[in-house]
């Protein structure tokens, strides 16, 4: 699984990337006003990228907690 994520980390990464040089060399050619709906856009999926951490960091920091107590066990009541 962590391979995994390390993948997708990479492929994001890459994909702001490409995005980020597409858009240099784009905005010399858009109007104005579409270069602010672009710059939204990004602003968009950036705070969609900083919803993912979040909710990974939580996902952390609860097993952290859950980690040291011990699970319930049955006992026999005579």
């Amino acid at each position: 699984m962590a391979k995994k994520q390390e993948e997708v980390v990479k492929l994001v990464s890459s994909l702001f990337e490409v995005e980020k040089h597409f858009l240099e060399l784009l905005l010399d050619f858009v109007p104005e006003e579409a270069r602010k709906h672009l710059r939204a856009a990004r602003k968009e999926k950036l705070l969609a990228v900083r919803a993912i951490l979040d909710a990974k960091i939580k996902d952390i920091e609860t097993k952290e907690k859950t980690k040291g107590r011990r699970k319930p066990q049955k006992v026999k009541v005579e």
